[in-house]
């Protein structure tokens, strides 16, 4: 696909639409600053200050783009937070060059994920060689409890 024929779709899309591209090139600019990957730049997840050392927090703006019919934050997006907050947590916690993946998740959904903004709270649990397990609380900005969740990620090790 060429420039020119990626404008002309561009064109033909509705303001939302539009909105929605314009997101997604923000989100690809933001990498190359934070190298952050591109779903959490979309989605707008940023780092929020814890008095909590063992606490690491972030959170994500509720926006339409991420709500189903019913104006409610769609699950996966919920869980994805969960995932990338523990996740990012651990970054913080390791050595800058250690590698891991998510190999078991498992979410709770609790109340709607309704309001301005979801705010996840992710700590770690333990940490046994290779395996690490976290968990993750997530409110609203009403302090609402929408989901909890808890992972096990693997380190992954360089032969």
């Amino acid at each position: 696909m060429d420039r020119q024929h990626l404008a002309q779709r561009i064109d033909s899309l509705s303001d939302r639409g539009v909105r929605i591209v314009d997101k997604a090139v923000t989100a690809l600019e933001t990498m190359k600053e934070n190298k952050y990957p591109f779903l959490g730049n979309f989605l707008g997840i940023v780092m929020e200050p814890s008095k909590d050392q063992d606490l690491f927090v972030c959170s994500m703006p509720i926006t339409p783009d991420i709500q189903n019919p019913y104006r409610i934050v769609y699950g996966g997006i919920t869980a994805t937070l969960a995932d990338m907050a523990m996740a990012w947590m651990i970054e913080h916690k390791l050595e800058p060059d250690v590698k891991f993946v998510t190999i078991d998740m498992q979410v709770h959904y609790h109340h709607a994920g309704t309001g301005k903004k979801l705010i996840a709270e992710a700590k770690l649990v333990n940490q046994a060689r290779e395996v690490i397990q976290a968990s993750c609380e997530i409110r609203n900005d009403k302090g609402s409890l929408v989901a909890t969740s808890t992972a096990t990620f693997l380190q992954l090790l360089r032969n």
